[in-house]
This record gives structure tokens, C-alpha cells and sequence, in this order.
């Protein structure tokens, strides 16, 4: 399976392939407990035999079949192993690009904050300076009709 299709799939599409590989594993491994039962009925038989030549002939192919079963079990771990190392490298992945575009965020967040704050303190200021006018002419206005009150 290639390492862009198994980016794209979902944790539960993952978790299908994780457990459709054990079921081949817990598969592979009663195939594997049958031939060691078969082995050791054919070790019976073998035993009963009264040639030795038969024995070391039957005794052959048994080993080489015990030793097939053996490689495709080991063969099928390795993938499992390979399977999961892929998936685990994609989280691991995935998990360090979260984190990137979450401090990224927060960098910008901040960047976005300083900026308001600077604009409410000049608007903050530029209220001010208009009150202190307001209450400056206000001042004036009272003071000239202070002096000419009858006018």
C-alpha cells in the first residue's frame, strides 16, 4: 500500500487494515498449529515405519513444509511491522504539522493582539485630547460670558 494512500485514509480505515492484518496473523499462526499437528501425526507414522529411508524421505518434506508455514508467518509479521512503522511515522508527522500551524496561529494571534491594543491606546489618546478640547472651549465660552454678562 503506498505511503500516499495511507495518509489519506482515516483512523478508522487504519484500524481496518490493522485488524484485517491480525486476523491473517491469527490465521497463518492455526494454519501454522495444524501443520505442527500434522507433523506430528506424520512423526507417528514415520515411527511406525520400519525403513529409515522412508522415514528420512517423509521426515523432509514435513520440515520443509514446517519451514514454509514458518517464513510466510514471518513473512506476514514483517509486513504487519512495516505496515504499522508507515503509519506510525504519518501521525507522527501529522501531529509535528498541528503543532507548526498551531504555534504559527498563536504567532499571528499575538501579532493581531499587540495591533488592537496599539490602535484602542491611540484611539484612547485621540479621545482624550478631543475631550480636553471640548472642555478647553467650554472654559473659554464661559469665561467670555463671565466678563460680559449683560451684553
Amino acid at each position: 500500500m503506498a505511503n500516499k494512500e495511507l495518509r489519506s485514509m482515516n483512523r478508522a480505515e487504519l484500524i481496518e487494515i490493522i485488524y484485517a492484518l491480525q486476523q491473517e496473523e491469527r490465521s497463518i499462526r492455526e494454519e501454522n498449529e495444524k501443520l505442527h499437528a500434522e507433523l506430528d501425526e506424520k512423526i507417528l507414522r514415520l515411527d511406525k515405519a520400519g525403513s529409515i529411508a522412508e522415514a528420512a524421505l517423509g521426515l523432509n518434506h514435513i520440515f520443509e513444509d514446517a519451514e514454509a508455514a514458518a517464513q510466510q508467518y514471518l513473512d506476514s509479521l514483517r509486513v504487519v511491522e512495516t505496515e504499522a512503522a508507515r503509519i506510525l511515522e504519518n501521525a507522527r508527522q501529522k501531529a509535528e504539522q498541528i503543532v507548526t500551524d498551531a504555534e504559527e496561529r498563536a504567532r499571528q494571534t499575538e501579532i493581531r493582539r499587540e495591533q488592537t491594543e496599539q490602535d484602542i491606546q491611540q484611539k484612547r489618546e485621540a479621545f482624550i485630547k478631543s475631550v480636553n478640547r471640548t472642555v478647553e472651549e467650554y472654559a473659554g465660552l464661559v469665561a467670555q460670558m463671565r466678563e460680559s454678562p449683560g451684553e
